[in-house]
């Protein structure tokens, strides 16, 4: 028993970890609130899901008994949309999937497409710092959902 205890010691210092990797934005302390009290909201840092699917998610969730008010719910499929959404690739995306998954402008996504046909396929998130007209602050926080490949 006291070896399965010392054994467990890094999974706790995992979890913990993976909550703090949830992106910051409107709704997270909803989210760690609601669903942290159940189990490690850290476990949807590698998930990548529409908006349907987190509602699916949380219905189940609000079926298992999550307390929660009908905001709160609101509010936690909200946050999830938008930061633990679909992932983008940044070099195959039309400019106006861009737009809409990202949440920037129609010039800052003409300037992604644009740049990436000039100087080839972006490697890494650091890239994107490279394309004029881009504000990648705003991608900051959805920096998880983008990919290069």
């Amino acid at each position: 028993m006291k070896r399965l205890v010392i054994l467990s010691i890094p999974l706790l210092f995992l979890a913990a970890a993976q909550a703090q990797d949830l992106p910051d934005g409107p709704g997270k302390d909803t989210f760690l609130k609601v669903c942290g009290s159940c189990h490690d909201a850290g476990v949807v840092v590698t998930m990548h899901n529409g908006k349907d699917d987190w509602q699916t998610t949380v219905d189940d969730m609000k079926g298992r008994g999550a307390d929660a008010s009908d905001d709160d719910f609101k509010t936690i499929v909200k946050y999830l949309a938008k930061y633990q959404g679909p992932e983008v690739n940044v070099n195959k995306a039309a400019a106006k999937d861009l737009q809409t998954q990202l949440e920037i402008s129609d010039t800052e996504a003409q300037a992604i497409v644009q740049y990436r046909t000039a100087n080839g396929d972006f490697k890494a998130y650091a890239d994107l710092q490279k394309v004029t007209g881009l504000d990648t602050k705003k991608l900051d926080p959805l920096k998880g959902r983008i990919v290069f490949q």
